[in-house]
């Protein structure tokens, strides 16, 4: 499998998969549930949408790293968490059907937020001059691998709510795996890449998951928010969508040659992220910050 096939066919391939069994799982039920605690939601929309991209991109400022580099820790910042911190956060012992809701909305609000913000990130760190690719086609690109599999999967359950239920579990493992696999054969097709970010960049991304995941449980304490619900907030808010942000920094790579120097941080990123939140999740689901 070519550089070219990874990130222009497998990866949008990977991410549709998982973001198709997040609508999927979605139902209307969801949504009221969280309506019914609307603080809850307010405050893990922000703390995703607003939160996340400040703290990545001040991180990312205070060091003295390579424009590119920095860049794609920002877009990596900038993707939402998706299926996977719903997984979390049942383990944890977190508000399932808050993180649901969460995951669902800030992802179709990610539709408007990303190509902006992307670009605008580009301007700051490459220059105007760098940037490879217009804003409706980026807009474009990221509602087709983001937005389109969410509907899509909504619709699918809408339209056959009892085969889906019936079915659900067995689907969510299914898509789960062919991402898996997917993002699994990239990952070992671009080893060279993952070792050398790994001692670029390794330890920065370790410390800004960890720096997230603190300051979600954070904001949570200060809202008031109710245990299961900081410990949603904080998964949501310290688990990014890797795979999308892999997808969205070639998308700003274009046609230039060799593997997208933007997208290293998330494949770095999704070599390390399990390892840092699994502990967490662990002390978590074990009433670590239950009060």
């Amino acid at each position: 499998m070519t550089t070219d096939t990874i990130i222009h066919v497998a990866v949008p391939v990977a991410v549709f998969v998982m973001m198709f069994a997040l609508g999927l799982g979605l139902t209307v039920a969801d949504f009221r549930s969280a309506l019914k605690r609307p603080k809850a939601l307010f405050v893990g929309v922000a703390s995703q949408i607003v939160l996340v991209p400040v703290v990545g991109f001040l991180f990312v400022s205070a060091q003295q790293q390579d424009p590119g580099l920095s860049l794609g820790i920002v877009l990596l910042a900038l993707c939402p968490g998706a299926a996977m911190s719903n997984l979390l956060t049942r383990i944890a012992g977190g508000d399932v059907a808050l993180s649901v809701s969460l995951t669902a909305v800030s992802n179709l609000l990610s539709a408007a937020t990303l190509p902006a913000l992307s670009l605008l990130a580009a301007g700051h760190f490459l220059g105007a001059e760098a940037l490879r690719i217009e804003f409706g086609d980026l807009t474009l690109r990221v509602v087709a691998v983001a937005t389109v599999p969410v509907l899509l999967g909504m619709a699918v359950r809408r339209l056959a709510p009892r085969v889906v239920e019936r079915q659900e579990p067995a689907i969510f493992r299914v898509c789960f795996a062919v991402f898996i696999a997917i993002i699994g054969w990239s990952f070992m097709e671009v080893a060279d890449t993952l070792r050398s970010g790994l001692v670029l960049i390794g330890w920065r991304l370790v410390l800004l998951t960890s720096l997230l995941l603190a300051l979600g449980l954070y904001v949570g304490q200060v809202c008031g928010l109710s245990a299961p619900q900081r410990t949603t907030v904080a998964v949501e808010t310290g688990v990014q969508n890797s795979g999308l942000g892999l997808a969205v920094g070639a998308m700003l790579w274009g046609d230039a040659a060799g593997f997208p120097l933007f997208a290293t941080p998330s494949v770095v990123y999704g070599a390390l992220t399990y390892a840092v939140t699994f502990p967490v999740v662990i002390l978590l689901s074990r009433g670590w910050q239950r009060v």
